[in-house]
């Protein structure tokens, strides 16, 4: 019989910093997949499977991957390549070595029913195994409507000799429902309505239906001093159909000058994207070493654009407005491939445990071509080869005393378009960054570890301009403080624990012309989260509690920095009861969220808001045999 499998998660107390983890559907910390530092490190091509480079546009099956960690700050240290807009590390789900099936079933918070399935299976004893994967969500929408989603995934792990693994992988998923919520933009000088959450306010027609699957193989081996790794991956995304619903110039009592549904049918994505690498180890009296040679690339091919524009003129942000279904037409869509080509030489030492030390050097070819339906507009073809540098190194100064620091140059992705812009989905050119940091780490105890950070990262800046296009419009540089404390307080007592300090600055023409203010839209000055987890009996029991605490200060609601969207704190509080059944393991997770049903609203960058999510209640059953 194997070990516990999913019974035995718990993303707190496997969490070595605040700075951003997820292990199957929990996640908590500072940063996620989608933001960190005030950046999109998912949009600005930073993603890693298993450390190889890997390029993909929203999400993974999850029936494929365990879960993820962000590499930021000190967490980057001794990570080869590091990204200034911190980095996304997925690990593969994959075969142990051992049978065993595990599965979920959920009462989702706002209502239906979501499970999941998993198998780990060997075929020829520890030296090839095969992983297979299926989960499926069919649950209340927390602004109402409905979404129908899944998943499956699956792998076949083989090890030839032991310092050999080969990976190949694959899976994809679906959803279908999932109608268009409606994006408030309030009319100047307007307090935001009283909306009723819950309430769908939206499209019956808007249904957003779309599909994805990711593919790959990862090999790795080690041969005396010397290691190599790759991996090749490709990634998919149809968007079969794909709504927004804006309102426009809304005004406190609810009344929408102007409702607009855009439809986007049929955009596509394919991307192929990999690295090889090649890693020598040698070692000179108490230094280790080690020398590494990189190749990365990608071929991306993305079609965009085509929008049909819907006016459905005023409408309500506070009652149903439901409108008869319009013809809704095909489109024609624009190309844009990329081509991007990096090669790196990265060396780092390691002096016992004393310090350690990470420089690298990368040339990247890069070639971004757009190319319109509309034929009255050139073909763009933008190159860029620049060369770029980082630095890493950490170093002990007292027994618990470490303080590190870092330096990094990067070519990145820009975010798209949004959903409001007149040149929507559009994406610019990829941008050159920078990051500095540097910091502490503290052990306060042999188990309690403190880790507090300045950073500076700055990028060019894009957002609408008064007509509405997405461009560039100077530069930003977010500057802050990030600080974490983890590990055990007593026997059975986990915290995680952060807070973000952020002064982000625009700075450029717009700003110095008076038109936007410095501050970007939807940016805030301070996250906190807190999260505990207490076993009782020093860790024996099999009954836990854990808390969550989120509070976020507020933030930026329009271009001329005059209006502020609220500040918000959430708790959650939850619980786990493990037993036997008949010798296998089997945990019941329930979780109270928002308990104080705080109402906040949710700004996004280009200044469209979204209500918060009400009060909930979510229980699981997952066992493992």
């Amino acid at each position: 019989m194997a070990s516990a499998q999913r019974t035995s998660d718990n993303v707190v107390t496997q969490s070595a910093d605040a700075f951003g983890k997820s292990i199957g559907m929990e996640k908590i910390g500072l940063y996620n997949s989608m933001d960190v530092r005030g950046f999109n490190p998912v949009d600005a091509g930073n993603v890693r499977i298993e450390g190889l480079y890997f390029d993909h546009i929203d999400w993974i099956p999850s029936k494929l991957v365990e879960g993820s960690t962000v590499r930021v700050g000190v967490a980057a240290q001794g990570f080869p390549f590091p990204a200034p807009t911190g980095i996304v590390d997925y690990s593969l789900t994959r075969y142990n070595g051992e049978f065993s099936v595990s599965g979920m079933a959920e009462l989702a918070p706002f209502g239906g029913v979501s499970g999941n399935l998993e198998i780990k299976l060997p075929l020829s004893r520890e030296t090839l195994g095969l992983t297979a994967g299926y989960s499926f969500r069919g649950a209340v929408r927390p602004e109402g409507g409905r979404n129908a989603y899944q998943s499956f995934g699956g792998s076949v792990v083989w090890r030839p000799i032991d310092s050999a693994t080969i990976s190949i992988f694959g899976g994809g998923g679906g959803n279908r429902g999932n109608e268009a919520r409606v994006t408030i933009f309030p009319a100047a000088g307007e307090a935001l309505p009283n909306v009723r959450r819950g309430l769908f306010l939206g499209q019956t027609w808007t249904d957003r239906k779309g599909a994805g699957s990711t593919i790959g193989v990862i090999g790795k081996v080690a041969k005396g001093n010397w290691s190599f790794e790759g991996g090749l991956f490709q990634y998919r995304a149809d968007g079969k159909s794909n709504f927004a619903d804006l309102l426009r110039g809304v005004s406190s009592d609810g009344s929408v000058a102007r409702r607009t549904i855009l439809y986007d049918p049929e955009s596509k994505a394919r991307i192929l994207s990999g690295e090889a690498r090649v890693t020598h180890f040698f070692r000179t009296d108490a230094v280790e070493h080690r020398i590494i040679l990189s190749a990365r690339g990608r071929v991306k091919k993305r079609l965009f654009g085509g929008i049909q524009q819907i006016d459905l003129g005023p409408s309500s942000a506070v009652l149903p407005d439901i409108r008869p279904k319009p013809v809704l037409r095909n489109q024609m869509k624009d190309d844009d491939h990329v081509q991007q080509m990096t090669g790196g030489l990265a060396y780092g030492l390691k002096w016992l445990d004393r310090g350690a030390l990470d420089v690298s050097v990368s040339k990247t070819n890069y070639t971004k071509t757009l190319d319109f339906v509309d034929e009255r507009m050139p073909v763009l073809e933008i190159q860029d080869n620049p060369v770029l540098f980082t630095a890493a190194g950490s170093f002990r100064v007292a027994d618990r005393l470490w303080l590190y620091g870092g330096f990094a140059r990067g070519l990145e992705e820009a975010l798209i378009a949004p959903d409001v812009a007149s040149n929507r989905s559009e994406a610019p050119p990829a941008v050159r960054t920078r990051q500095i940091d540097f910091g502490l780490r503290y052990g306060l105890t042999p188990k309690l570890t403190l880790v507090a950070g300045l950073f500076s990262v700055s990028k060019p800046y894009f957002n609408l301009d008064p007509s509405l296009r997405y461009r560039q419009l100077g530069q930003v540089n977010n500057r802050g403080l990030e600080i974490s404390l983890t590990g055990s307080l007593a026997p059975g007592v986990t915290i995680v624990a952060g807070s973000l300090f952020l002064d982000p600055a625009i700075s450029g023409e717009p700003v110095a012309a008076g038109l936007i203010g410095k501050r970007p839209l939807g940016s805030g000055r301070r996250l906190s989260v807190a999260n505990l987890d207490w076993r009782f009996a020093g860790g024996r029991s099999p009954v836990s509690i854990d808390i969550a605490l989120e509070s976020i200060s507020s933030r930026t609601a329009n271009y001329q920095n005059t209006f502020v969207a609220d500040p918000r704190e959430t708790i959650n509080i939850g619980g786990r009861y493990r037993f036997k059944l008949d010798g296998h393991s089997v945990l019941i997770r329930a979780q109270l969220t928002n308990v104080l049903d705080d109402y906040g609203w949710r700004v996004s960058s280009s200044g469209g808001f979204t209500y918060s999510d009400r009060r909930a209640y979510m229980a699981q059953l997952i066992f493992d045999i």
